[in-house]
């Protein structure tokens, strides 16, 4: 393996709209403060100060430049929680009084709140928006000029994101389609997420899967990918992108983009109290932030684009995941049994989630041979548009166990000479149309230079053989000890 002076990855934009979402971190700065504390919390101490557990804004400082910061739920409801400013979409002055303060109106605090983000190295600011009209604010102006006034707003303010979630009109279709039909046209710079009612997914910018438990999010968000393939065609050239929150490895791969919300503060609340949103005991995913890195990086290479149902192949194989809670209220927040994606899956105080095994777009599935021991990881598998091909290979979870079978892998990447490579593997035998193989470079998707491992793989004609251990060699070589980041890596594959 040897060291070159090549740089894989292009000193470009990250054109995909990924964001870092406070919401979690509101939790953590709450030490469970359950849904009220949480709302209350957000505001320019939280995101500005940097005193742990505040200082939001300073996260991610590696590739903040490519993400959007949406502030999550309540930044236009005052801290007392009073839910009628919900929706008003007014920037609550005692949250942020520093940016209300002499600002004329509305739209300008939100444009200083937007210029501080992006001078602190930000894409943009976005923000969360509640489905509904706040009473408050109303009047007596139609709905459509009620969301029409606030477009305008966030247009001259420079806000770049809507999170447009619950409330009054949150599993009303017709609505979602007309606001992002209107913000077409008096925000034209404005990315609007639909979210819940799949059928708008053709008609929007994006569509977030949306929320999904930590120790189930790999099968809940495999199985919510499976639940589309009956979405048309993008309609009138929308984006149309399929957001999979925070499951990164699973955008980066299926060529989706990301709502993260895992945050660098690790372990307990400060408090001492176990973070159940992210427990260590399972992924622990708050060690795992070179993972967004990573993906982050490889969309600059291949970019989230425009879903459709029919470009998916689905694998007949399901895998079976479970979790016995021993100590639940240290292993997920407790509003998960009330609802059904938990409680409708719950025996014996064993939780059950079944997810098909492979997954892939616009690409044939990729083929798996299990383990010595018959077990095999969830994968997810795309070509895309530009052609460059990614696969990853997902985790398991089993009892109380997280764990990453490495197996045998082999891939289709037809003509593709880059390819994204994200997970653990055994080999991962690569089939291509490329018969004149003259070197491969390897490149941790983290670090900016690629090393030459021709000598260190297999290639016969038309197929090149990559060890496992090479992969999770190169994968992580740029993490900090203490980040427990699956490996993550681009292939280059020097053909004429």
């Amino acid at each position: 393996m040897r060291k070159t002076n090549i740089n894989l990855i292009p000193d470009s934009q990250n054109v995909t709209p990924d964001y870092y979402c406070t919401w979690q971190t509101q939790l953590y700065a709450t030490n469970d403060g359950k849904p009220k504390r949480q709302r209350a919390i957000i505001g320019e101490k939280a995101l500005f100060s940097k005193e742990k557990p505040f200082g939001w804004a300073y996260f991610y400082e590696q590739v903040c430049k490519d993400l959007y910061i949406v502030m999550d739920d309540s930044w236009d409801v005052p801290p007392n929680g009073d839910l009628s400013y919900c929706g008003s979409l007014i920037l609550n002055g005692d949250k942020f009084p520093s940016f209300v303060k002499d600002s004329s109106d509305n739209t300008e605090a939100m444009k200083k709140l937007s210029d501080k983000i992006k001078d602190l190295g930000w894409k943009g600011l976005g923000c969360w928006v509640c489905s509904k009209e706040s009473p408050r604010f109303k009047g007596d102006i139609s709905r459509e000029e009620y969301w029409i006034e606030r477009l305008v707003q966030a247009n001259k303010a420079g806000i770049a994101y809507w999170k447009v979630d619950w409330g009054d009109w949150g599993a009303d279709a017709a609505f979602r389609k007309k606001l992002t039909e209107l913000g077409r046209q008096y925000a034209p710079d404005l990315i609007i997420e639909n979210a819940i009612v799949p059928e708008v997914i053709p008609f929007s910018d994006t569509f977030r899967t949306y929320d999904v438990p930590a120790i189930m999010s790999i099968p809940m968000t495999m199985e919510k990918i499976k639940s589309v393939t009956s979405v048309p065609e993008p309609k009138n050239g929308n984006m149309c992108l399929l957001n999979c929150e925070d499951e990164a490895y699973i955008s980066a791969a299926g060529g989706f983009a990301m709502g993260i919300m895992r945050h660098p503060y690790n372990g307990a609340f400060v408090n001492g109290k176990a973070d159940m949103s992210f427990p260590q005991i399972h992924r622990n995913l708050k060690t795992k932030i070179y993972e967004i890195i990573r993906a982050v990086r490889f969309h600059k290479l291949a970019p989230a684009y425009a879903f459709s149902g029919n470009e998916l192949k689905i694998s007949k194989d399901y895998l079976c995941d479970s979790w016995r809670f021993e100590n639940a209220e240290e292993e997920i927040e407790a509003w998960w049994f009330d609802n059904p994606a938990v409680f409708e899956n719950l025996d014996d105080n064993v939780l059950k989630v079944k997810a098909p095994a492979v997954i892939s777009r616009n690409t044939e599935l990729p083929s798996v041979c299990r383990d010595d021991k018959g077990e095999a990881p969830f994968v997810v598998a795309s070509r895309n548009p530009n052609g460059v091909y990614a696969v990853a290979t997902l985790g398991r979870t089993v009892n109380r166990s997280y764990y990453i079978p490495k197996c045998d892998v082999t891939i289709d990447a037809e003509d593709s000479k880059t390819i994204g490579v994200f997970g653990e593997y055994k080999n991962l035998i690569i089939k291509t149309k490329f018969t004149a193989i003259k070197y491969i470079l390897i490149q941790d998707l983290a670090d900016d230079s690629a090393y030459d491992v021709t000598d260190s793989v297999e290639i016969k004609d038309g197929e090149i053989i990559v060890c496992g251990d090479i992969i999770s060699e190169t994968g992580t070589f740029s993490q900090p000890e203490e980040d427990t980041s699956e490996p993550g890596v681009v292939i280059y594959l020097g053909a004429e």
